[in-house]
């Protein structure tokens, strides 16, 4: 049996041109920028296409670098999938812009200033060990430093990448050390069982290479004369601290309290450096909690979340949250109860590789 092919048609049907939407992408520093968006484009790879190189790191939908809150029009984003976005933040416009097509022109605000993202080309280089510091049970003070001639410029909030010696692994770490220290770096390091990083930081020696590239995310300090209020779980205190060397030279100085909390007893560390910093910083406030009875002096028998009074906000307070994800959610539903407006609160959630 022969089957015939019918001819191709003398007529040919041309294709529909995509439609293509207008998105003004809208800045913390009041900075915007306008993209064209194709429906078969994600804004994330729209916006790559059209030189604005939005923060981002995984693109695939998983670590909520690319985060945009919609203020008008519309992003949908592919819903038989499984999103680290919250019910509530997808209810308040929370989109991933690495998953998100664009379904009618719109305003999107990100949560981090233009100049984030603009004039500062992430570094890539060796930088060499200074030393390896145990803090507590469960955490290190890793410092480095890069070559000579050459700094990192960097926000209070970022993070760098680090590749394990002897390894293709790669990790993120927040920079604990300021912005004004560019070549030597400080990172706070969770010590995880049989972790890349934790088994490499056991035998690290003084001179040891280390591949670093930064500064990314969009985690950042905004300073401003505002109530502050930064909470910090574990080695979450890293941004802390960094945002602390800028705070400290804010004029004028704004009221700052921060919290900061470990399961443990054993597991806190730089108390002393805390309580330092307190002493030379007439706004600053510190609060150390721990989940379990600690019989550390001044430490509060609680949890970073339930430390927070509704006597140290108000609308007016600026929150920074970094730490194991379900204290950031709790203590981002906090602020919120006490009515510190969506806006005003930033977040970074560590996650174990």
């Amino acid at each position: 049996m022969t089957t015939v092919m019918p001819e191709p048609s003398s007529q040919t049907v041309a294709a529909e041109p995509a439609a293509v939407r207008r998105i003004q992408l809208r800045f913390a520093d009041g900075a915007t920028r306008e993209i064209l968006v194709p429906d078969d484009s994600t804004v994330l790879d729209a916006a790559r296409a059209a030189g604005v190189d939005l923060v981002s790191q995984c693109q695939v939908g998983t670590c909520c670098s690319c985060v945009g809150r919609v203020v008008s029009g519309g992003l949908e984003m592919p819903v038989a999938r499984t999103y680290p976005l919250r019910r509530e933040e997808l209810a308040e416009g929370q989109r991933l812009l690495c998953q998100s097509s664009a379904t009618a022109d719109s305003e999107v605000a990100l949560d981090y200033p233009v100049s984030v993202i603009e004039g500062r080309t992430p570094v890539r280089t060796t930088a060499k060990v200074m030393a390896v510091h145990r803090l507590g049970a469960t955490a290190v003070q890793l410092d480095l430093r890069l070559p000579k001639g050459q700094d990192l410029a960097f926000t209070p909030g970022q993070y760098a990448r680090l590749r394990v010696p002897g390894t293709e692994e790669w990790r993120s770490y927040s920079m604990a050390s300021g912005e004004r220290s560019r070549r030597k770096l400080s990172f706070l390091v969770r010590l995880l069982p049989g972790g890349a990083m934790s088994t490499y930081l056991t035998r690290a020696r003084p001179g040891d290479g280390v591949e670093i590239e930064a500064p990314f995310g969009g985690f950042v300090l905004q300073p401003r004369s505002e109530p502050h209020v930064l909470v910090a779980g574990g080695t979450g205190l890293a941004p802390m601290l960094s945002m602390l060397e800028t705070l400290q030279l804010h004029r004028p100085a704004p009221p700052i309290l921060l919290v900061f909390g470990c399961r443990r007893g054993e597991d806190l560390f730089h108390l002393d450096e805390l309580a330092a910093r307190a002493s030379f910083m007439p706004t600053l406030t510190v609060r150390v909690t721990c989940d379990e009875e600690c019989a550390e002096p001044g430490v509060l028998h609680s949890d970073p979340v339930a430390a927070l009074r509704p006597e140290d906000v108000s609308a007016a307070t600026v929150g920074y949250l970094c730490g194991p994800p379900g204290m950031v959610d709790a203590a981002r539903a906090r602020l919120t109860e006490l009515e510190v407006p969506a806006a005003r609160i930033h977040s970074e959630q560590f996650l174990a590789s």
